[in-house]
């Protein structure tokens, strides 16, 4: 088996994009300073016990954060709980290691990854910190990993091309994640530790460990299974989907004591707590109807790529945004982690055109609206390109063949924008035509989501060609 080189890894342009979204993410957390003891505690304390129950459940060891919270807590649990807790006391010590060896920039070894192993079977497997000295297959993998005698070789040939570095932070981390289960070196646990050494690669440069979310496990899979052949991008897609969520999340804690002195203060002066609450609802209602509306779109598509044979809608979605990210959005109108869906439409073999859906604050300037009603509103815009290496724009987006621009959902219900120049059909020219030279967007309350979206999904098929109006 040769190793996919590191250095000759390359992304597609999305995940690029994403890659750029993590940066700055880490930037504003890094402003915040050194972190006091209070909030390093709070922070593994808010991450370590899904980490590992993630990464178990992975492996089919059915645990959940309360189980692993007690058992590193040191408490009892029940005698049916005993192996499962073998297993979390161990994943713990191998994550101990890894965050003093990332942390302190120790480059990756033979001996550390051997180590890892050892830490996450101890106790379960005689084999723990051995290398096989036997032929394995992967269940439900077409990969077949290489001969047992070519694996020490090939471990080397892992950390010495990982420590010559040559990458980008993720990139490094999803190459070295997967190269070492496509090995599979361990006769079990490659899983396990591949996660591990994930989290001690991105621990070295500064990121932080977010192992792979158990609601992206069937997406994962395919991810490694691309991987096998080459194609990083899905893999590190959702590991940067994932480092977003998670900065998102420690710069919240990191900012909870200053933000709880200042909320003590008003709650002194009897100031802010209705106002807050009243912000808090309009959020709640802004986010549930923005994930019906992706919800009902991606079933749309599921349906699609069922019904039909020549084309197919690939789509990613992102991770929710939380009450503070939003609050972020509707101050600076923008904010880095903001992309929601991502759509590829595929047509024999090629992709066609990428749609991307993302909230940012609704720009008055780019509507007809009547009044500043919608000022602090997010809405739900929407950009594409036809081209599979050319980047997003988040300008106003202005496609003459697509009429759909904006989903604003607010309290008065969805509020969808068009470009009203699109039209699917004139009485004189029946197809896609610009009827009309008006730069601003018309927006329409009382819509039926699946209206908005058959529209959307019609427009999108005819402009590239896929049907008749």
């Amino acid at each position: 088996m040769e190793i996919f080189r590191l250095t000759e890894v390359t992304l597609d342009s999305s995940t690029q994009q994403l890659e750029e979204e993590v940066q700055g993410e880490v930037s504003s957390l890094r402003d915040l300073g050194e972190f006091s003891p209070e909030v390093q505690s709070e922070l593994a304390r808010s991450f370590l016990p899904d980490r590992i129950s993630d990464t178990l459940n992975i492996e089919g060891v059915r645990v959940n954060p309360r189980l692993t919270l007690a058992v590193l807590d040191g408490l009892a649990v029940s005698e049916s709980d005993r192996y499962t807790e073998q297993e979390i006391l161990n994943v713990s010590e191998s994550n101990s290691l890894i965050e003093s060896e990332g942390k302190s920039n120790s480059p990756l070894t033979v001996e550390l990854i051997k180590e890892v192993h050892r830490r996450i079977e101890n106790k379960l497997i005689k084999e723990a910190g051995a290398f096989r000295q036997t032929n394995v297959t992967i269940t439900g993998a077409r990969h077949v990993p290489p001969s047992w005698a070519d694996v020490p070789d090939l471990v080397r040939e892992v950390s010495l091309q990982h420590s010559d570095g040559g990458s980008t932070e993720l990139v490094a981390a999803a190459w070295l994640h997967a190269t070492v289960a496509k090995i599979h070196p361990f006769v079990d646990g490659n899983g396990r530790t591949a996660r591990m050494l994930q989290d001690f690669s991105l621990l070295r440069c500064g990121l932080l460990p977010i192992g792979i979310p158990i609601n992206r496990r069937t997406e994962y899979y395919d991810a490694l299974e691309q991987a096998d052949s080459g194609n990083f991008s899905p893999l590190v897609s959702i590991m940067a989907s994932a480092e977003l969520a998670a900065l998102d999340k420690a710069r919240r804690i990191a900012q909870a004591p200053q933000q709880r002195r200042e909320r003590i203060r008003k709650l002194v002066k009897a100031a802010g707590k209705t106002t807050r609450q009243t912000e808090y609802n309009t959020y709640e209602v802004w986010r549930r109807r923005l994930e019906g509306f992706i919800t009902e779109l991606t079933k749309w598509m599921d349906e699609l790529n069922e019904e039909s044979s020549d084309f197919t809608f690939h789509y990613r979605t992102y991770e929710a945004k939380s009450f503070e990210k939003w609050k972020e959005i509707r101050t600076r109108g923008w904010a880095h982690g903001t992309w929601d869906l991502t759509i590829d439409v595929v047509a024999r073999g090629k992709v066609l055109s990428k749609f991307l859906f993302y909230s940012k604050r609704h720009q008055l300037n780019w509507t007809t609206d009547p009044d500043a009603k919608f000022r602090d509103e997010i809405g739900l815009f929407i950009n594409s390109t036809s081209d599979p290496e050319e980047r997003f724009s988040f300008d106003q987006f202005s496609d003459p063949y697509i009429s759909l621009r904006e989903v604003l959902p607010c309290t008065d219900g969805l509020i969808v924008y068009r470009d009203p120049d699109v039209a699917l059909e004139t009485p004189q020219a029946p197809g896609i035509n610009v009827v009309s030279q008006n730069d601003l967007w018309e927006g329409q309350g009382g819509q039926q989501i699946g209206d908005v979206i058959e529209e959307f999904i019609q427009q999108v098929l005819v402009k590239l060609g896929l049907i008749d109006v």
